[in-house]
């Protein structure tokens, strides 16, 4: 931010961040991809050295950053400190996403420990969100607020009792798919797409009936349409991108943003660069001295206004889904994000995906920058008014509807 222009539209985005709830519908995760002290920048080089993958550097960083912030005030006040640059109340983060389906449960209660470990460590500085209601508590005391989802039904398994337990523990959100096919639905980036399943059917009406929120965002395109007819409450796309202007698989099309809002649900447009971009990149970011891949918050508010001139100012949010310290520390090689185990990635993503953790976003490379992204949506004259809905309002209204 550097024009007189930028400095004050800057001002009103930090003011907007004091005076309103702001939530980020899918935040990195508040552990393992949080903040990098200079130690664990050190060690994330060093695993870089090693040729570790990209799971395996991000569970070493987590089980740091959890013990620091346990046993070292300093650590424990850097982590807050990012918290509060980045001006956002509360975060939707994830505790499982891709990976082996025959692990799934086990993982997933395992991630659930680590979080509530790292809720004490921090003194209660952050915790989790149930309700609304904890969100704008979190607001009023100046705390931060963390609402747990998954990205992947594979931990239900074929038990969907498990919904109630998952809900207990403080599970909020849920997607049917990641980017493969589940037993529920197909992913978005599946050889074929056969919508959901009769099994995928049935576990949307149990989420429904548990007041957890079902999440759309890596389905594909039928798989998504399906889901939006059988639910009987809101569906969210929490982080997500226009297809329209990508023509990214992993976004979705402009038929399926308007079935979500015209069913009273949410759309959190993400700020990956591969996802956001057409294959010719982003000429913004090429005359600011960025590398070929890199996206300029220009890109990401193009996004926001395809979605606003779509559905309308009620059902659009920000999921950014990227800015994550540990993607800056290091240089990725392609052999380090792929994530087979037993011979096959679980995760999914493909070369011709163009998820690249080397290409980031000019002004927002890492996530206490997140004013910066209020500003951009103000510089290119969206009224304030929708921008407060646009930065917290929406996601909000939309989780009070069907969690409480």
């Amino acid at each position: 931010m550097s024009t007189l222009k930028e400095s004050a539209a800057l001002d009103a985005a930090k003011r907007i961040h004091a005076e309103h709830i702001v939530i980020d519908s899918m935040a990195p995760h508040f552990i393992s991809e949080w903040v990098m002290t200079p130690a664990m920048i050190e060690l994330a080089r060093k695993l870089q050295a090693e040729g570790k993958t990209r799971s395996a550097i991000r569970a070493v960083l987590t089980n740091h950053l959890l013990e620091y912030c346990a046993s070292d005030a300093e650590t424990r006040e850097t982590y807050l400190a990012y918290w509060r640059r980045a001006g956002v109340t509360a975060g939707h983060v994830t505790l499982f996403g891709g990976g082996r389906p025959g692990s799934a449960w086990e993982s997933l209660i395992e991630a659930f420990g680590r979080a509530g470990r790292m809720i004490e460590a921090l003194r209660r500085a952050v915790a989790p969100a149930g309700t609304a209601a904890d969100i704008e508590r979190a607001w009023r005391e100046k705390r931060h607020a963390v609402v747990y989802n998954i990205q992947n039904a594979e931990p239900i398994g074929d038990v969907l009792e498990r919904v109630d337990t998952l809900h207990g523990l403080g599970l909020r959100s849920m997607q049917l798919t990641y980017n493969l096919r589940t037993r529920f639905g197909d992913g978005c980036l599946e050889r074929n797409d056969g919508g959901i399943s009769r099994f995928g059917e049935a576990l949307v009406q149990k989420l429904n009936a548990s007041q957890v929120m079902v999440d759309v965002s890596h389905a594909s395109p039928r798989t998504a349409a399906d889901v939006i007819a059988v639910s009987s409450a809101p569906v969210i796309a929490s982080h997500t991108a226009a297809r329209a202007l990508s023509g990214h698989a992993r976004a979705l099309p402009d038929d399926i943003l308007k079935a979500i809002a015209e069913r009273g649900g949410y759309i959190g447009v993400l700020i990956v660069p591969g996802f956001l971009l057409a294959p010719n990149g982003d000429k913004r970011a090429q005359e600011r001295g960025r590398p070929a891949g890199w996206a300029t918050l220009d890109a990401v508010v193009d996004h926001v206004v395809h979605i606003l001139k779509l559905v309308g100012a009620e059902h659009v949010g920000i999921g950014t889904d990227w800015a994550k310290p540990y993607y800056s520390a290091v240089e990725w090689a392609p052999a380090m994000v792929n994530e087979s185990t037993s011979g096959f990635d679980w995760v999914g993503w493909r070369r011709q995906d163009r998820f690249d953790p080397n290409m980031q976003v000019v002004d927002m490379e890492t996530w206490d920058k997140w004013p910066n992204l209020t500003a951009a949506l103000l510089l290119r004259g969206i009224p304030e008014e929708t921008v407060v809905k646009i930065v917290g309002g929406n996601f909000l209204r939309v989780f009070r509807d069907v969690c409480g």
